[in-house]
Parts: structure tokens; sequence; C-alpha cells
């Protein structure tokens, strides 16, 4: 996205992994239900996936009625700069329409970010997202790791953030974060934020919908920081990641900075037309987060039962550990037996093979994992 740059870097296999790149970056995600249907000679629907974080609940209903009634308009270029997706932003979070900066995905600005914005380093508070440091050695932008600890239940550990931070870093943050589920108050954000306005503070929200509606979102800040970037998916909450849309949020300088590297034509036209169809279902989002609120304890219990810690959480999926005897790399391949595939964390910096994410499905997808399991253990 935007002016060239080094191409996408490594994706870790492990903590001690040396970066490489090609299919292990493209593949290292969960989610990659065709690759494995090809391997397993299955259809995709076939495969029951807890390895990619989207929402329990289909999409809202009438979306693909609209996507139909829209499907001609593939034949013309899309707009530009996705100007009435803007204006549909502005309305729903506040700002003018400048401030958002739609993308086909929020991975395009996670690469872009390290590139446009030069810092001297990038904080990063692990286990979390591999791409925002792979995207910064990508960028050949020095990358100091803060690692949150497993007796602290996974925590971010901010007071030794708040230790490192010197001008022109820039900081990484994932909120509610990917794997841990671990949700940080608007206000204890914010409040970081605004003490050091000489860093640049990156806090992806893709799955702060499952844990609070928009007032928790520093989306709504007013006035809204000159040193902050708030990213956003529309993947997880509303279940579309095939559309890829996504956006990041930025005011002043740093705002001008971010639109500088917007490709033109960025959003594909079907993406252009659902994003403000998807905003408006704010009752479908309060019902993804009911159904996440009595899934996720029901489901923690279940794991619990068979064995595994579980950590707490507040996003749409649960962090395990297996008990030290078992490989979290044979159950993955046993569950796949069973058509079901979950999430191996052992590409997660500070985690290991032992570690386990599943997110949440429907109760009857959630009970048929829990019985997999306990035929395995």
């Amino acid at each position: 996205m935007g002016k060239p740059g080094t191409p996408p870097g490594s994706f870790r296999k492990d903590r001690g992994a040396p970066p490489h790149r090609g299919l292990a970056l493209i593949r290292g995600h969960g989610g990659e239900v065709y690759h494995l249907a090809r391997a397993l000679s299955l259809a995709p629907e076939e495969i029951l996936d807890f390895s990619s974080n989207v929402s329990p609940l289909p999409p809202p209903e009438g979306l693909y009625e609209l996507l139909s009634a829209h499907l001609s308009e593939i034949e013309r270029l899309p707009e530009a700069d996705s100007f009435s997706l803007r204006e549909a932003l502005a309305a729903r979070f506040g700002g003018a329409p400048e401030r958002y900066l739609p993308s086909s995905g929020t991975t395009e600005w996670i690469f872009a970010l390290p590139r446009a914005l030069g810092p001297r380093r990038v904080l990063i508070l692990a286990p979390t997202y591999a791409d925002y440091e792979d995207a910064s050695r990508a960028a050949q932008v020095p990358v100091k790791i803060l690692f949150a600890r497993e007796e602290d239940l996974f925590h971010p550990p901010l007071k030794e953030l708040t230790r490192e931070i010197r001008p022109k870093d820039l900081v990484f943050l994932c909120n509610p974060n990917n794997p841990t589920g671990v949700f940080l108050p608007r206000a204890s954000l914010s409040e970081l934020i605004y003490s050091f306005p000489e860093a640049t503070f990156v806090v992806d929200e893709s799955y702060l919908p499952f844990a609070a509606e928009e007032r928790e979102s520093l989306l709504t800040l007013d006035p809204f920081p000159e040193n902050l970037v708030v990213l956003f998916s529309f993947s997880k909450i509303y279940r579309v990641p095939g559309l890829r849309l996504g956006f990041a949020a930025a005011e002043g300088p740093l705002g001008g900075v971010l639109s500088d590297w917007q490709l033109p034509w960025a959003v594909n036209r079907l993406a252009q037309v659902a994003g403000p169809f998807l905003l408006s279902r704010k009752d479908h989002e309060e019902r993804v987060r009911a159904l996440v609120r009595e899934e996720r304890p029901r489901l923690a219990q279940g794991l619990s039962a068979l064995g595994l810690r579980v950590f707490p959480s507040e996003a749409n999926f649960v962090l395990t550990k297996l008990p030290e005897n078992l490989s979290g790399e044979r159950i993955f391949e046993e569950l796949l037996k069973r058509k079901i595939l979950v999430r191996v964390c052992g590409n997660f910096r500070g985690l290991s093979e032992n570690f386990l994410r599943f997110a949440l499905r429907s109760p009857a997808e959630n009970d048929r994992l829990l019985q997999a399991l306990a035929d395995l253990l």
C-alpha cells in the first residue's frame, strides 16, 4: 500500500526462529481453510474452523441480498477514495470523513505504517499479533519486545512500557489483545497516549466490538489525539473476512502522512457498498456480544474440565494451555482428522505449541469441539 518500500518480512514460527519470507508469512495465520481443504480433499465448508476469530453469528441479515443487488457495479471502478464509506464512518464514530482511511483490510495499514512514519523504534507487547513485528522488521525498523507473563495472566506490562517509551517511538497495541483476549479500558489507554505526545500509538481495535460498545473505543475520543492511529477491521464482528475491508483513523499531520500513503481504489466496490450497511447494524453487534458473553464462559468451563488451563478473555476467543505431557501439534492433527481446525500458538512470541486458541462458534459447534477434545484427552 502506498509508496514502494521493502517487501513484507518474516513470520516467526517460534520465538527463536530466524526471519524468512514466503508462505510462512502468508500461511502463519489462522483460518487457512482453503489450503487445508485442498490437502485433505474436502470442501472448505466441511471444516469446522475454530482458528479464525470471526463472529459466531453469520453476517447481518440482508447483506447477501444487498451485495447481489449491486453485483453489476463490479463493471465500473469503485469510488477512488471510498468517500461514501468515509461519510458513514464519520456519522457513526464522529469527526470529519477525512479522519478515516478505508483499506482492503487492516493488514495494508499494519505493513504501511512503519514505512510511512519512519519511527526511531517500534515497541510491541507480546504475545500479540505477529504482523506488527513482521511489518516493522520488513521496514528495517528496530523492534523492542516487552513480554507479558503467564503468571500475570498475560496482562500487558504497561508500567514497563511507560518506562521504555521515548520520543519518535511507534507503539503497537491490540485491544482486546490477540491471542490473550485481555482488554484495556479506554481511560487507561487514553491516559497513556496523552502522556507521551512525542510517541505514536497504533491501537488495533479489530476485536473491541466483542468486548464493549463503541463508547469504549478510542475512535470516539474528543479531541482525537494527533499521535494516535486506530485500526478497525470489518472482518471480525460482521464475519466478512472475505470482503477485505478495514480502515485507519488519524488526525492532524499524522493523518496527512497516512493520506499520502493511501492508494486510489483501495477498496473494492462490493466492500464499499457493504460498509455503510454493516455500520448501521448496531442491533446485530449487540446480538453477537450477547452470544459471546453466554458462550465464552461455557466453552471455557468445558475446556477447563478437560484439563486445559484457560486464561481470562474479553474477546470472542479463549487462550488455553495444554498439560505438559500433551503436544499442541498432535492435538491439532487429531482434531483435523475430525474436520476441526484450531490455532496452535507456537508462532506467537512468548508462547509455545502447548498453547491453543479457540474462537467461539455456535453452541452446537462448541459442543462438537468439546466432545472431540474429550475423545482425545
